[in-house]
């Protein structure tokens, strides 16, 4: 079976915040990171809606 690659969700800003583990501009981990050219297509679907989730979780902390 033929791989879909997804296109990754970072935005150039690549840095990790040291209270969430997440990266500030595209919010995955560092393992999701690293593993991301590797991950099947299902995986990284489940990524970019948990992505969703934390960004909600991110901006309604800040009101």
């Amino acid at each position: 079976m033929k791989q879909i690659n997804i296109i990754s969700p970072c935005v150039g800003v690549c840095s990790i915040d040291p209270v969430s583990k997440l990266c500030l501009g595209c919010l995955r981990s560092p393992d999701e990171i690293a593993l991301w050219s590797q991950i099947d297509s299902k995986k990284a679907l489940e990524i970019m809606k948990d992505l969703k989730n934390r960004s909600h979780k991110k901006f309604n902390s800040n009101l």
